[in-house]
């Protein structure tokens, strides 16, 4: 009879103890991709006479993309931000062919302006141009010829 209460105890043992490593565990949430500072600003593909332009609002942890009254936002542990080659930066859905964005100086209307650049891919020959605040800019320096 010993054995079996021993047993018993063991079998107690094992079926708590797995009960406790089954139990579901808490685990903390993926922390959002920070968005580099240079980004932060609400970037305008502003043409004239245009009034509905495109538009990327990049803060610390999201992005807003869209234009009047269709936009989306991606933040969270939905949002990846990744460094690649030459001072671009991948930045869209996290595991997503996400385009590339590069902050630089361009010459808009006369005056050399800081620009934010987009590109659908690594390869792309050619940018999109966007600009902050109420500047307006041609046709022909809406996009650049990377190339």
């Amino acid at each position: 009879m010993r054995k079996l209460v021993l047993s018993s105890a063991v079998a107690v043992m094992l079926v708590g103890g797995s009960g406790f490593v089954m139990a579901p565990t808490i685990q903390a949430a993926k922390k959002s991709a920070t968005v580099p500072t240079k980004f932060r600003h609400k970037w305008f593909e502003r043409l004239e006479n245009d009034r509905n332009p495109e538009f990327t609002k990049m803060t610390k942890h999201s992005i807003v993309m869209g234009h009047g009254s269709y936009h989306y936002t991606i933040s969270g542990s939905n949002l990846s931000v990744k460094k690649a080659k030459g001072g671009w930066y991948r930045i869209g859905y996290t595991g997503n062919a996400n385009p590339y964005y590069k902050v630089t100086k361009r010459n808009i209307g006369g005056k050399k302006v800081t620009v934010l650049l987009e590109k659908a891919s690594a390869t792309s020959s050619q940018a999109n141009v966007m600009v902050t605040g109420k500047r307006t800019m041609t046709y022909n320096e809406s996009f650049v010829n990377l190339k």
